[in-house]
């Protein structure tokens, strides 16, 4: 009888404290905000209630990235941050950082359970059973693991919706951690990625982003690839007037077949933007990269893109201070942007990452020298962003609205990846044309009119 009492007395307590509340926190790219958003779906059906990060929560789930040094940095700052802030919660870290990093993290005082990414979709049945076991490490590595993790998020009071539709990367550049990290390419099949596109359009999204780890290989484990992909999508809700709209996330230069091209070029429902990842444009850097690729191949490909696609924004991510990464090799790729005339760059020093090919090798560069040339990239990457804003003064741009902005206008982003605000009210997920009248500086500025 004191046993069973002594539980009603914990279930009666577990029931008055905030054990039902959880909060996420995401660090890293759009594959992992899609994660998290899938999380919190999880979470949700399974009783939880979802609070904001900075509220008081009984469990809190930070979802980690691993590409930089300073993503890991951050990992660990969110850490103390939280467990000083709330002593008593439950503290759950996944992601990459915990798939490669499982003992460093799991060693942390803060860390209550490491999850990786392999198998995440144990989280919440984990969390039930941490009542009695307090066992921190449960990652499982790859070989234990098959399939691809099928979230369904709502993305809810966003406008946007991304859908997962490849994990994994095998290509192994010498920099990157990511294959430890997120295992084999693994695919959604294209039946549950046409289901899912349904789903998001009745929920009403106007906008759906296909990300992956490595998009360009999508399918290569289920016979099939992205053309294919997209050239269904196209089928079923293309058209002269789409009623809504699709954005690629990064696809490789080298995963740009001819089949793909010609979906590409026809494609009434993609966006007129694309982001090719350029790395370096130095030859020799990009071989020590592993990139497989050279600068006149990429330079090749844009070209081809822009004679088929008029007006295509291209963005691209750059590394600089990559080893052996001499003062003319990078004078090279600072030509080299200048002569492609990206719309963005997103750039980044070189980080080493213990396990890396690049990690062993030789002419490690100062982080003075690479801050530096950060700095300089950047200077011509703005130069860039203000001649192709400029290049679309004048012209009619299909913006969403995502929100009403601090000025009273709606605010929203174009189809060439531009924010957009309108010289009037919208209410947010509503599709306007916009005639650019001021861009120098972003958002642009346009008044609304007829297509």
């Amino acid at each position: 009888m004191v046993e069973n009492g002594a539980k009603e007395e914990k279930a009666k307590d577990v029931g008055q404290r905030p054990a039902r509340k959880i909060a996420f926190y995401t660090l890293g790219c759009k594959v992992n905000q899609f994660d998290t958003e899938g999380l919190i779906t999880e979470s949700r059906a399974h009783g939880y209630e979802v609070v904001s990060f900075d509220e008081p929560a009984a469990i809190y789930v930070l979802n980690t990235c691993t590409v930089t040094k300073e993503a890991e940095r951050k990992a660990r700052q969110l850490i103390r941050r939280v467990k000083r802030k709330h002593p008593d919660a439950f503290l759950v870290v996944t992601g990459c950082f915990a798939q490669t990093g499982a003992e460093v993290l799991t060693a942390l005082p803060e860390v209550d359970l490491v999850v990786g990414v392999a198998g995440r979709g144990r989280l919440f049945q984990i969390l039930e059973e941490e009542l009695t076991v307090r066992r921190k490490n449960r990652v499982l590595p790859w070989a234990e693991v098959d399939g691809f993790e099928v979230f369904a998020p709502e993305f809810s009071g966003q406008t946007r919706a991304f859908l997962k539709v490849e994990d994994g990367c095998q290509s192994y550049c010498s920099y990157c951690k990511i294959p430890f990290a997120r295992g084999p390419v693994r695919s959604l099949p294209l039946p549950q990625v046409m289901k899912e596109i349904e789903r998001l359009l009745a929920l009403g999204y106007k906008e759906i982003v296909l990300v992956g780890i490595h998009l360009g290989h999508y399918g290569i484990d289920l016979g099939t690839n992205l053309a294919s992909l997209l050239a269904r999508i196209e089928q079923e809700w293309g058209g002269t007037e789409p009623k809504w709209r699709l954005r690629l996330g990064s696809v490789d230069p080298t995963d740009f077949t001819p089949q793909l091209m010609e979906v590409i070029l026809s494609s009434t429902l993609l966006c007129n933007h694309l982001h090719i990842p350029l790395q370096s444009g130095s030859g020799k850097v990009l071989s020590l990269m592993n990139r497989n690729y050279s600068p006149d191949d990429y330079a090749g490909l844009v070209t081809l893109l822009r004679n088929g696609r008029p007006g295509l924004a291209l963005t691209t991510d750059l590394m600089v201070g990559f080893p052996g990464e001499t003062e003319a090799d990078f004078n090279e790729t600072l030509n080299f942007i200048q002569a492609i005339g990206f719309s963005k760059v997103h750039i980044f020093p070189y980080s080493l990452r213990p396990g890396t090919r690049a990690a062993q090798m030789k002419g490690h560069l100062p982080r003075w020298v690479k801050e530096e040339r950060v700095k300089r990239a950047e200077a011509i990457a703005r130069t860039l962003a203000h001649a192709y804003w400029k290049r679309l003064l004048d012209q009619v741009v299909e913006v969403l609205i995502e929100e009403t902005n601090r000025d009273g206008y709606g605010e929203g982003l174009a189809r060439e990846y531009v924010r957009v605000q309108v010289k009037e009210m919208r209410e947010p997920n509503t599709m306007v044309h916009a005639r650019i009248i001021q861009a120098d500086r972003e958002p642009l500025t346009g008044v609304v009119v007829e297509a």
